[in-house]
């Protein structure tokens, strides 16, 4: 019967994401049948079963998803010691970093500055949502997350928060309040919003939703686009009012929309990220962050 070994482990994966052997063992460059036998070998050495079989195909059980979990952990630190070793030996290789794309406005930049200040070879950029960067990051995937907290607690890893950044109005140029120089959210609560779909990021969009309510009785979205170029273009185009972060706002310009701060919601309404690492990469990076506090996360 096969052991709980490397390459067990990687083919229990590979069937679990896939949710069907035959889609799996294309994955791995394999036949359908050894695969197929290495799983009910698997679950006859743990003595239970791993997967629910359908003709919808394969979907794990509670204790499949046990497995799934330590699995991921278990490669995972193959991978970082991998990787450890090579740097040891002269052979790094490059850094990998995941990053949500609210990161592109200000922390990324600032981070491949000072990696290229360090004189650090150029790294591995993946643009990914924060649920995919813990994932990858518990895989060895990733050597490095740029995500929105809160986190939930991981082996070997360390958070380092980067501070908020709060929400400014974005408007369009001819709007009545484009030349202020501040307003309240309640000056324009009741107008149509240029918006992200709920799903890109529920907790802040519940925010935005009762600020609004608060003030107006309910929101209006008026259009939803999951990029912040889109929502300029949208708002430049009349279609409502939106929110962009200062730091988007201090670095990007965009005709026809003018950005406002905001004097009264930056308790409530801003963003926030997160640098989440093994505690040795954490430590080499934090220099480029002052003001930082950092978390241990197990």
């Amino acid at each position: 019967m096969p052991k709980l070994d490397h390459p067990t482990l990687r083919q229990f994966l590979a069937v679990a994401k896939a949710g069907a052997v035959r889609a799996a063992a294309r994955q791995l460059n394999m036949s359908q049948p050894p695969l197929t036998a290495k799983i009910r070998q698997l679950e006859d050495r743990l003595d239970t079963r791993l997967f629910e079989r359908s003709v919808r195909g394969m979907t794990l059980t509670e204790a499949g998803e046990a497995l799934a979990q330590e699995a991921r952990i278990l490669l995972g630190r193959l991978e970082r010691a991998e990787a450890r070793v090579r740097a040891l030996g002269g052979r790094p290789k490059p850094l990998r970093i995941g990053f949500v794309s609210a990161a592109l406005s200000a922390t990324l930049p600032d981070l491949l500055l000072g990696l290229r200040q360090n004189r650090t070879p150029t790294p591995e950029l993946r643009e990914m949502t924060t649920p995919e960067q813990l994932d990858a990051l518990i895989a060895g995937q990733i050597d490095v997350a740029l995500l929105h907290p809160p986190v939930p607690a991981l082996p070997d890893f360390q958070g380092r928060r980067l501070g908020r950044d709060p929400f400014w109005a974005a408007l369009p140029a001819d709007h009545r309040l484009a030349r202020r120089r501040s307003i309240r959210f309640a000056e324009i609560a009741g107008e149509p919003f240029v918006l992200f779909p709920r799903s890109q990021g529920p907790v802040l969009f519940e925010t935005i939703e009762t600020l609004a309510t608060e003030a107006a009785g309910k929101l209006q979205v008026a259009a939803e686009a999951s990029r912040v170029h889109s929502h300029l273009a949208l708002i430049a185009g009349g279609l409502g009012v939106g929110l962009i972060t200062r730091s988007t706002a201090q670095r990007l310009s965009f005709h026809g929309v003018t950005a406002i701060p905001l004097k009264d919601t930056q308790d409530r309404l801003f963003l926030e990220l997160q640098l989440l690492a093994e505690p040795d990469k954490l430590q080499a990076l934090s220099h480029l962050f002052g003001g930082t506090k950092t978390s241990r996360k197990r």
